[in-house]
């Protein structure tokens, strides 16, 4: 007997042109899932293509900063797949800046995308006829938004104010049985953070090592699955954390 599955629901996945997201990409549609992609990238995202299972899937290419455009593909998704289950959204950015050089706008930039195109996303979805009772919403979230990281702000504010919001809006959805969580991965063994290793390792400086080790991005991605899936009925308004024990 299966312990969960994600048939017959159609979910929508922001940054699956690489990473996390196309990991999530990938076992949502292993799981039954119609799975709907939103990146940047197109070539990433139809590198992701090659990788489901199933029929039906489709993407969009878009910057999630294009509030209009995010409005323009809800409402097409939405036509063409029918109400939407399950909204997760992997695109991020970071950044590396001490207190002496922090300024507004950096950190709008860096808000823009992680915080303020999720809060967009949040609100165009949810609206009735075009989000399912009892659907999920699930966001990475980082353990940066409790742990701090010198020269991390921006990126740590960012992930910061996401888990407030999830925890407002854990309220706001409850009559709808609609559940929204937050995962805080500490580091995820994306190439980004594959590289950044090498880099350390030829510059010779160290890296903090989690007691279990790093996590891979196919974890990270069940985790959100199962978080999609019917399993997971009271389950909200959370930041679950999978950063092999980093955070202790």
């Amino acid at each position: 007997m299966e312990c969960f599955m994600l048939r017959d629901k159609t979910v929508l996945i922001t940054g699956a042109g690489s990473g996390i997201g196309r990991e999530t990409a990938i076992v949502a549609s292993r799981l039954g899932a119609i799975v709907i992609m939103l990146d940047v990238n197109e070539d990433g995202l139809k590198e992701t293509a090659t990788y489901l299972t199933g029929d039906g899937h489709g993407y969009y290419v878009v910057d999630l900063t294009d509030y209009e455009a995010i409005g323009t593909i809800v409402k097409d998704v939405v036509t063409k797949h029918g109400i939407i289950h399950g909204l997760v959204h992997c695109a991020g950015i970071s950044s590396r800046k001490p207190l002496n050089v922090l300024k507004k706008e950096g950190f709008n930039k860096v808000m823009d995308v992680n915080f303020y195109a999720f809060v967009e996303l949040v609100r165009l979805v949810s609206k009735r006829g075009n989000f399912a009772d009892g659907g999920s919403v699930l966001v990475m979230s980082s353990i940066s938004s409790i742990k701090g990281y010198k020269a991390k702000t921006e990126y740590c504010v960012s992930k910061a104010a996401v888990d407030a919001f999830v925890r407002c809006m854990a309220l706001e959805f409850a009559p709808r049985r609609i559940r929204i969580n937050s995962v805080m991965p500490g580091e995820v063994l994306t190439p980004m953070a594959i590289k950044s290793r090498e880099i350390a390792s030829v510059a010779g400086t160290s890296i903090e090592e989690a007691p279990l080790g790093p996590t891979e991005p196919a974890e990270v991605a069940n985790l959100i699955a199962f978080l999609l899936s019917d399993a997971t009925k009271t389950i909200t308004g959370t930041s679950i954390c999978i950063d092999g024990g980093m955070s202790v």
